[in-house]
C-alpha cells in the first residue's frame, strides 16, 4: 500500500503524480501495489506523519487488502516509523528506503555495491535507537561488544567504523577512475544526464552502437559506462552513461555516489536527455538542474535532447516541439528507439567541439622550445613548416589552454589578412 500526504503547499495533482512515480519505484522493486491512499493536512503530524485517525484507517485497509508493507512517499523520522509500525502492525518503509532497496537490487559492480552499502549505513545511523533489526541486512565485518558500553553506543561505533572503511575503499576506486580519466584527457568527453528512465542508456547505445542493458525501470543504470565514438569530422570522443536523477533524492545518497558522479563533473559537455512524453517534464528538468548544482556541474556546456518523440502522435509532437523551442531554441528532438533525427545529436556535438577549440597560426622562434613542446603536447597540429630560425604552426588548441597562455599565443600569432583567410578555411 502506498501513502501520500497533501500539505498546504502541494496540489492534489502533485501528490497524485508523485504517488504514480512511487508506484513505478515499487514495481521496479518487485512490489505489487494493492492500493494508494492520500490525506490532506496543513503539515505532517510530528508523531505519525499522517493523522493518528488516518493511520488507524490505513491499518484496517491494509488488513483488508492483505498488504504486508506500507510505503510512504516522503521520508519519515525514526519516531514516525516506530509509531506507524505499532499502530498498523505492518512493515513501514519510506521513499528513501525503497530507493535504497532498488539500488541494492541493481548494483552489479564492486563500486556500486560499496556505494549502496555506504548509503544504507548512513540512512540507518539516524535510526539506531530501538531499531537494530534494520541493520541485520547489512553485510560486512562489524565488531564485538566492548565492555561497559551501552548498546546504542556500540551500534553507532560499529557503523561509523564500517562507514570509514567503505569511504576508504571508495577513495581508492575514485583514484583508479581518475587515472583512467587522465589516460583519455586528450579526448573530448560528454556525459549523458537526466531524470531516471529518460532513455539515456538507449541514447548511448544508438550513438555508439553499444548493447547496454535497458529497461522500462527506474535506476536500471547505477554504474557509469563510457564508450568511444568517432565523429564524421574524424574526431574521437568519449561518451558516458550515468546514474539517473529523481525527486526527493536524499543528500547522503548523492554523497555516497560521489565517485560515480565525478564523470559528470569532469565532462566537457553534458547531454541532458528528457522524456518529452512525460507530463511532468518541466519538473523533471528542474530536478536534474538542481542535482547538477549540488555537484557543481551546472555551469558546463549542455545540449538538451528531448527523447521518446515516437511515443507522441504527429500533432502532439509538432505542438510540443513548437512550445519547447520557444524556451529552448537549440534543443533537439529525437527517438532513441527508432533513431529518428539522431544525426542531429552528432552534428550538435561536433559544433560544440569546434567552438571549444581555437584555430591559430603561429611563428615561434626555435629557441622557444618549451612553448613548442607545449603546443605539440596540447594542441592539434594542422600544419607545420620549419624555417632557419623559427617554426610556423597552424594549430587547434582548447580555449582553456589558449586562455591560460594567452600572452604567448598573442606574442607569436601571425595576423596577416592572408593567414586570417587560411585560418578560416582550416576551421
Amino acid at each position: 500500500m502506498l501513502v501520500g500526504l497533501q500539505t498546504e503547499n502541494r496540489s492534489s495533482y502533485d501528490v497524485e503524480e508523485s504517488l504514480q512515480e512511487l508506484a513505478h519505484l515499487a514495481r521496479t522493486a518487485n512490489v505489487v501495489v494493492s492500493a494508494l491512499e492520500t490525506q490532506i493536512r496543513p503539515k505532517p503530524h510530528p508523531a505519525y506523519f499522517i493523522g493518528s485517525g488516518k493511520a488507524k484507517e490505513i491499518a484496517k485497509l491494509a488488513q483488508r487488502e492483505d498488504a504486508n508493507i506500507i510505503i510512504f512517499d516522503d521520508n519519515l523520522t525514526p519516531s514516525q516509523d516506530r509509531n506507524l509500525s505499532k499502530i498498523t502492525k505492518k512493515r513501514i518503509i519510506d521513499r528513501s528506503q525503497l530507493i535504497l532497496d532498488i539500488f541494492a537490487q541493481h548494483a552489479q559492480t564492486r563500486q556500486s555495491k560499496l556505494q549502496v552499502e555506504l548509503a544504507q549505513l548512513q540512512y540507518n545511523l539516524s535510526r539506531l535507537k530501538g531499531q537494530w533489526t534494520h541493520l541485520s541486512r547489512i553485510e560486512g565485518g562489524i565488531g564485538f561488544r566492548g565492555p561497559g558500553e551501552k548498546q546504542l553506543e556500540i551500534d553507532r561505533r560499529r557503523i561509523n567504523d564500517r562507514i570509514t572503511h567503505l569511504k576508504s575503499k571508495l577513495v581508492g576506486i575514485e583514484q583508479i577512475n581518475e587515472t583512467k580519466r587522465k589516460g583519455r584527457k586528450e579526448l573530448f568527453s560528454a556525459s549523458l544526464v537526466g531524470y531516471t528512465n529518460a532513455g539515456k542508456s538507449t541514447v548511448l547505445n544508438r550513438l555508439t552502437s553499444s548493447h547496454l542493458y535497458t529497461a522500462d525501470q527506474l535506476f536500471a543504470t547505477l554504474e557509469t559506462t563510457t564508450r568511444a565514438k568517432t565523429l564524421e569530422t574524424k574526431e574521437r570522443i568519449v561518451i558516458s552513461d550515468t546514474i539517473g536523477f529523481i525527486r526527493k533524492i536524499p543528500p547522503y545518497l548523492i554523497a555516497s555516489f560521489h565517485a560515480t558522479l565525478q564523470e559528470v563533473v569532469y565532462s566537457d559537455l553534458l547531454l541532458h536527455v528528457v522524456d518529452i512524453s512525460h507530463p511532468k517534464l518541466y519538473e523533471y528538468m528542474d530536478t536534474v538542474i538542481q542535482t547538477l548544482k549540488g555537484i557543481h556541474a551546472n555551469h558546463k556546456d549542455m545540449i538538451l535532447i528531448f527523447n521518446k518523440i515516437d511515443l507522441l502522435s504527429r500533432n502532439q509532437y509538432l505542438f510540443m516541439k513548437k512550445k519547447l523551442r520557444i524556451d529552448y531554441p537549440d534543443s533537439l528532438f529525437v527517438s532513441a528507439r527508432t533513431g529518428e533525427y539522431f544525426d542531429e545529436i552528432e552534428q550538435a556535438i561536433s559544433k560544440v567541439l569546434a567552438n571549444s577549440k581555437k584555430c591559430i597560426t603561429l611563428k615561434v622562434p626555435n629557441n622557444e622550445q618549451k612553448f613548442i613542446s607545449y603546443l605539440f603536447d596540447n594542441a592539434e597540429i594542422l600544419e607545420k613548416r620549419y624555417n632557419n630560425d623559427s617554426v610556423r604552426l597552424c594549430v587547434k588548441i582548447p580555449l582553456e589552454k589558449y586562455t591560460k597562455n594567452f600572452s604567448l599565443f598573442r606574442r607569436f600569432e601571425i595576423r596577416t589578412k592572408r593567414m586570417a583567410k587560411r585560418k578560416f578555411e582550416l576551421q
